[in-house]
């Protein structure tokens, strides 16, 4: 008889097919818990890196410079054209009422 047969003839061969299960579903267990573990390592270990990158202060400085001249810019033009400003609002605040009434 095979080892897995779909029919087992007595007792014993029954026990033992159940037997041979349970230590595969043991061992498959083992297996993805330890891959899993192994796993989680490598993700740890990555996120600890990026998080202690040296160039992390230079990126986050850099971002910081850019947002604060993008904001001045924005500032500078609004005081340049302020009818322009105006205009670009209104026509902002009058799509997104189209949007919210189109339901």
């Amino acid at each position: 008889m095979s080892r897995f047969s779909h029919t087992p003839t007595t007792r014993a061969e029954v026990q033992h097919e159940i037997d041979t299960l349970m230590r595969a579903l043991d061992e498959l267990k083992r297996d993805a818990s330890r891959e899993s573990r192994h796993g989680l390592h490598n993700l740890r270990s990555r996120a600890e890196s990026l998080w202690h990158d040296a160039h992390w202060d230079d990126h986050y400085a850099d971002l910081s410079r850019r947002t604060r001249d993008a904001g001045r810019m924005a500032k500078d033009c609004a005081r340049e054209h302020p009818w322009t400003t105006v205009a670009l609002a209104a026509g902002a605040c009058a799509l997104i009422g189209y949007l919210i009434t189109r339901r």
